[in-house]
């Protein structure tokens, strides 16, 4: 059958026992939550924002299904899911709304046709991604897939692509077009022909994310034959140098910043020839070179009109392929399994291709089946064929499902494409834009290269935060090289829309003839874009427009609630760059060190405005207990006299505010996902009672804390922080607000591993939550 090019390793199906095995514990209350959670993420198990509901991400490597794949994926989402599937980014695909104990079965029935979820998270080599036109495009050197598969098959029996520092993409492009995006991977692989052999340049420490990186070249060409000892090179090296400690600066682009390109070149040189002596094997694959015309674009395959429908001419003659639009890369489960069958009657490669602008790919198409291909696909309940401004949108799952999610980046996707419908923008104009969306900065909707790039984030408005939209503009993939997008400015989520629109009026009535969008915006300049921005950025008062309070299809106040150990802290992350943003961008001392010391308040349950508050709050957290040096104490009490009229107090002060704020910035690089700071060292010991005493083993004590009136996320927070210094086995008894502190609070003790007892209904529109320290 067409599209199983590799094998899965076999001792795959005792896996699936052993974990199987780990669910009935955790099930019986015999391990607990964070126990197995460090067991099911590795094998592409996630929770969702909703307790006890998981998704479950399929690797699909190189992009390649099978007829009998897809319908089996259709039927595991039927049984077990909600019965839809999401195609994603990097060509995955997920199904939602599971239970823990259906996991193990849905893990054995895709180990039977040929696909596994092992390695869709964690810290892992993730799916070996591949261009989806590989095989038909016009201007590849030769078809990748194969080479896809076999680093697949390679990398995924060993024990140590499971225990990385952090995950490890990889990617193959078949032409210096780049559409598997290889020059933003941490290993990518650029097809090349030195001779008539065939061959790749490989490029490596790429990267998307906070802390975006263009790769660098790491051999200028290699053969193709050593394809799977480069990979395992890699993995080694980083394996080696990655840093375990933290996690936001773990993944290998991190390496090659603190060691540097020609370094880690050397080492590769080193550990390559290592690999050869441990038996990591050549790969011998069959790779026809593709004799291609001249004068051929460098770039994606061309859509066409056939039909009456959008096809991609193949360089193979007489044959096309067809484009399935998902609507943001969702499609009902009857939907695939339907196209499952049609694919083996219609295509001479019997099955599909996931993309990573989240659609399908139908391929090796004959031109003259067309209209009766067309016909089944139109009986579907998705349309799949017809052009619509929401195809031109890729976005991630957002807040709506994802615990890391800021902002609803699926509802802003839809707001924007209605605003789009609705403002006047002609078809041509949009098929020359695409927008690529994510819910926080973790770039799974591939923002940082996108052409038009929007991320979810949080800004202060007076008390309140509103959610809003960071803005790029530019990024590239292409053959002229990687250009990450620039920064255009920031807007609130209720503005997005109108953004969106008067950005395309721009681009609808500036363009010159023929003109492409990111031409458009290399010759007006990010100026021009900044203002465009600037018009749309205004935060009215609450009073005024709630609705800039909540985010795009919510019915509440915005909060940074339900995301748990990982995930509360993400909101916060989000808070603290505000603050240290605010810092560099200040010109006058106290404006300085006014964010400076506001910034990581928040990781110890103050929120503070007064500044009194704030810098006394900054001596007891920090200086107190041993964070930061001493020596800045007499430069709060300096602040506190500036504050009181000593207008004086700060002159001459600029150097040791700056390293304050570099003290500052370097225990935020520490700060972990459960709010902890881990600097290298410990400047004074703590020396005050704000210093958190030590746990003792066991203990009974029953600690009740008010809530009332305290929002997501400060209340975990200070729930977080009168927890950390009492025993295990002590209770700490919650009183919270109704809405999203009891929905959210609790759920994220039980993230941490916490045990959540009794939760009762007050009555009064406030609940008593029993809290017991398990660790």
């Amino acid at each position: 059958m067409a599209n199983s090019g590799y094998r899965l390793p076999a001792d795959l199906a005792a896996d699936i026992e052993a974990y199987e095995r780990d669910v009935g514990r955790f099930l019986a209350g015999d391990m607990p939550a964070a126990v197995l959670k460090a067991k099911r993420v590795p094998r592409g198990v996630y929770e969702q924002r909703r307790d006890g509901t998981f998704m479950v991400r399929v690797r699909v490597a190189g992009g390649t299904l099978n007829a009998a794949q897809a319908r089996e994926l259709a039927a595991l989402s039927r049984e077990f899911g909600n019965g839809l599937l999401h195609i994603t980014t990097r060509q995955d695909v997920q199904f939602h709304d599971v239970s823990i104990g259906n996991t193990p079965p849905i893990m054995r029935r895709l180990l039977a046709v040929g696909l596994t979820s092992k390695g869709g998270g964690g810290n892992t080599v993730r799916n070996v991604t591949a261009c989806p036109y590989a095989g038909i495009c016009p201007a590849e050197r030769f078809d990748v897939t194969p080479c896809a598969h076999a680093v697949t098959e390679y990398l995924i029996t060993l024990v140590g692509s499971y225990n990385l520092p952090r995950k490890y993409k990889i990617a193959f492009s078949g032409c210096a077009a780049d559409c598997a995006l290889a020059q933003v991977a941490d290993l990518g692989f650029i097809a090349e022909v030195q001779g008539g052999q065939p061959g790749f340049r490989v490029l490596a420490g790429g990267g998307m994310g906070a802390q975006s990186r263009i790769a660098d070249t790491l051999l200028d060409w290699s053969p193709a034959t050593d394809i799977i000892r480069v990979a395992e090179t890699v993995r080694r090296l980083f394996d080696r140098l990655g840093d375990r400690n933290n996690k936001h600066r773990a993944r290998l682009r991190f390496v090659f910043d603190r060691i540097g390109a020609e370094d880690f070149r050397r080492r590769f040189t080193e550990r390559a020839a290592e690999a050869v002596r441990d038996g990591v094997p050549e790969w011998r694959g069959d790779l026809p070179v593709v004799s291609r015309d001249a004068g051929v674009d460098m770039g994606p395959p061309r859509v066409a009109g056939r039909g009456g429908i959008r096809v991609i001419p193949q360089r193979q003659a007489g044959y096309v392929a067809v484009p399935l639009h998902l609507p943001l890369g969702f499609l009902p489960a009857a939907d695939l399994a339907r196209i499952g069958e049609l694919a083996p009657r219609y295509s001479r490669e019997e099955g599909l291709r996931t993309t990573r602008s989240q659609r399908l790919l139908l391929r090796f198409v004959r031109e003259d089946a067309l209209p009766s291909l067309a016909a089944g696909l139109r009986a579907l309940e998705t349309d799949v064929l017809s052009p619509a401004p929401l195809e031109r949108f890729v976005s991630c799952a957002g807040a709506s499902t994802c615990r890391l999610g800021i902002c609803l980046s699926r509802n802003a996707a839809r707001a924007c494409a209605e605003a789009l419908a609705d403002g006047g923008i002609a078809r041509d104009t949009l098929d020359d834009m695409e927008f690529f969306i994510n819910g926080c900065t973790n770039a799974c909707g591939q923002q940082p290269v996108g052409m038009i790039g929007l991320f979810g984030a949080a800004q202060r408005a007076g008390e309140r935060l509103v959610p809003s939209y960071g803005i790029t503009l530019g990024g590239r993939c292409s053959a002229d090289g990687a250009r990450l997008g620039a920064p255009a400015g920031k807007v609130p989520a209720a503005a997005l829309p109108g953004f969106v629109r008067d950005l395309a009026s721009d681009f609808q009535s500036r363009r010159t003839p023929g003109e492409s969008f990111l031409a458009y915006f290399d010759r007006l300049g990010p100026a021009h874009f900044e203002a465009i921005a600037a018009r749309c950025a205004a935060v009215p008062g609450f009073a005024e427009r709630p609705d800039f309070y909540r985010d795009l299809g919510a019915d509440e106040d915005f909060s940074l609630a339900g995301r748990g150990a990982g995930e509360c802290g993400a909101g916060v992350f989000e808070v603290i760059q505000q603050d240290l943003e605010l810092a560099k961008k200040a010109g006058a001392p106290f404006d300085i060190l006014l964010p400076t010391a506001r910034a990581l308040l928040i990781t110890r349950g103050v929120d503070a405005r007064d500044p009194d508050t704030v810098l006394r709050g900054f001596e007891r957290h920090f200086i107190e207990t041993g964070l930061v040096a001493e020596e800045f104490r007499a430069l709060l009490t300096r602040a506190r006299g500036y504050t009181q009229g000593w207008q004086a107090a700060l002159d001459g002060q600029e150097t040791i505010i700056a390293r304050l704020r570099d003290r500052v910035e370097l225990l935020y690089s520490t700060l972990d996902a459960n709010l902890e700071f881990h600097p290298p060292e410990r400047l004074t010991l703590a020396a005050s009672p704000a210093a958190a005493p030590s746990v003792p083993a066991s203990g009974e004590a029953t600690v009740e804390l008010d809530l009332r009136g305290v929002t997501c996320p400060m209340n975990f927070v200070k729930a977080k922080l009168k927890l950390e210094p009492m025993s295990i086995g002590d209770t700490l008894v919650i009183i919270l607000d109704d809405g999203e502190p009891i929905r959210n609070v609790p759920a994220s003790f039980k993230t941490e591993g916490q045990d959540v007892g009794e939760v009762t209904d007050l009555g009064d529109g406030h609940w008593r939550v029993c809290v017991r320290k398990t660790r």
